[in-house]
């Protein structure tokens, strides 16, 4: 008997094939178009801004053009943010270093001496005639501007006297001042607790502190954040640095100033020179905020 064997192999399918059998049992599925609903927002939210500009440092050497720096920055952000939101209040922070000099020594308030390119009562009254202007242009982006007045290290004095300057000197209904002296300040914007403070001294504490001192304030709120200067190295993108310490924020904001002889001494170059208006909403905290980066 002769056996007979043979080797079968199978025929590969071609793309020509596959196409051709897809298409063979293709069935077609009827979409139908989801109608959705045209998105309206709820015209009962509130909001306020934040915009606290500390460490402008009027006088200070290497800042001739600080004055320009800080109108373009108000502009930007108050457009920006007057744009996006109907801010019901808007808390604008002066003081904080606004002053480089507090003396005719041209030294610090504890009497450290500071590179200046004008004297003291030159740099007062270039800064009283920005804050001026600037209040009248924040005025525009709100209901309501509440002027906070904090001191800071440098000018813990002359700031004090130029807060006290603007409330005398500027009467309208739209406008708040909160210029009594106190190192620490807490506004209450529904469930915003916002407390402000120049931050040159200890900050790893500031959760008790203020819980202590503004017990019913911070029991009244969910969302509570402080707002310091001081620091003029950043080391975020964003422009400010948080440290979030149960359930409280605390943010170093940003300066405008140019690096004077000191700053370069030590090393204390290249951080972006900026400003950032923050928006919180009245239940649920901060929602935005909008930067203006200095050229």
């Amino acid at each position: 008997h002769w056996v007979v064997s043979a080797l079968v192999t199978k025929q590969k399918a071609t793309d020509v094939d596959t196409l051709a059998e897809a298409v063979k049992n293709y069935i077609p599925v009827n979409y139908s178009v989801t109608q959705c609903p045209r998105i309206e927002l709820k015209n009962d939210y509130k909001y306020c801004g934040v915009f606290s500009v500390q460490d402008v440092h009027f006088g200070k050497q290497n800042n001739n053009d600080v004055v320009d720096k800080f109108k373009e920055s108000i502009v930007e952000v108050a457009h920006k943010a007057s744009s996006s939101f109907k801010m019901d209040k808007l808390y604008y922070v002066v003081g904080g270093d606004l002053l480089n000099a507090d003396t005719f020594a041209k030294t610090t308030t504890k009497g450290t001496p500071v590179e200046n390119d004008k004297d003291p009562i030159q740099a007062y009254i270039e800064a009283f005639d920005a804050v001026v202007w600037s209040i009248f242009q924040l005025k525009e982006a709100c209901d309501e501007l509440v002027v906070v007045y904090i001191p800071g290290n440098h000018d813990r004095l002359s700031s004090f006297h130029l807060a006290h300057a603007l409330e005398k000197h500027i009467s309208d209904p739209k406008i708040t001042f909160e210029v009594e002296y106190s190192e620490r300040k807490v506004e209450i914007f529904g469930d915003n607790f916002l407390a402000f403070e120049h931050g040159d001294v200890n900050t790893s504490n500031s959760d008790r502190v203020y819980a202590a001192e503004f017990p019913k304030e911070w029991g009244n709120t969910v969302y509570r954040t402080l707002y310091t200067g001081h620091y003029h190295q950043k080391k975020t993108s964003t422009f400010l640095t948080e440290n979030e310490i149960n359930g409280f924020t605390v943010k170093i904001m940003p300066s405008l100033s140019s690096s004077d002889y000191w700053h370069y001494h030590n090393k204390f170059v290249g951080s972006k020179k900026a400003a950032v208006l923050e928006v919180h909403e009245y239940y649920d905290g901060k929602v935005a905020e909008f930067s203006h980066i200095a050229r």
